[in-house]
């Protein structure tokens, strides 16, 4: 008797049956991705609330980040450009200030920010809120670097006018 020989009383699809079959399986978890994205509620991010400037500190440009809330940030990370890094480990306490040297801003190879030669385009700034949550702040604009430089200025100017 022959060994790959089928018995009759065996369930078996046919060609179009197999091919419906392997529709099904690839289709459905396809369509439940699907349906899910569709459905549920986009998840954003939390704004932080911090406001930040740039100034040059002991002759060297630095970016000055004030947390505006009264609960401590953790886990603050800070990308120029998306391209250079800086993360601390560090709180900032509420009302409190950071200040970190644009030369701090590293590369994944080492290479370092320098205004001189890098123009500043885009700042993303990352951090672990008091509910444990992500907050992230943005900003992109051709001339970011002038608009910080001059909107740290302005604060400046007014308190002078104002005594």
């Amino acid at each position: 008797m022959n060994d790959f020989a089928q018995d009759p009383n065996q369930l078996r699809l046919s060609r179009f049956g197999l091919s419906c079959f392997m529709a099904v399986v690839v289709l459905m978890p396809i369509s439940m991705l699907i349906f899910l994205w569709v459905s549920l509620p986009k998840k954003s991010d939390n704004p932080l609330p911090i406001a930040i400037r740039v100034a040059e500190v002991d002759s060297e440009m630095a970016l000055i980040v004030k947390n505006e809330s009264d609960k401590p940030l953790a886990s603050i990370g800070i990308t120029l450009n998306d391209a250079f890094h800086y993360y601390s480990k560090d709180d900032l306490p509420g009302g409190q200030e950071m200040t970190i040297a644009l030369g701090a801003f590293t590369r994944k190879n080492g290479l370092r920010f320098d205004p001189e030669s890098h123009q500043l385009t885009e700042i993303g700034v990352y951090a672990k809120l008091d509910d444990k949550s992500r907050g992230v702040w943005d900003r992109h604009s051709d001339e970011l670097l002038k608009e910080l430089q001059a909107s740290s200025e302005a604060p400046a100017e007014s308190e002078t006018t104002e005594n």
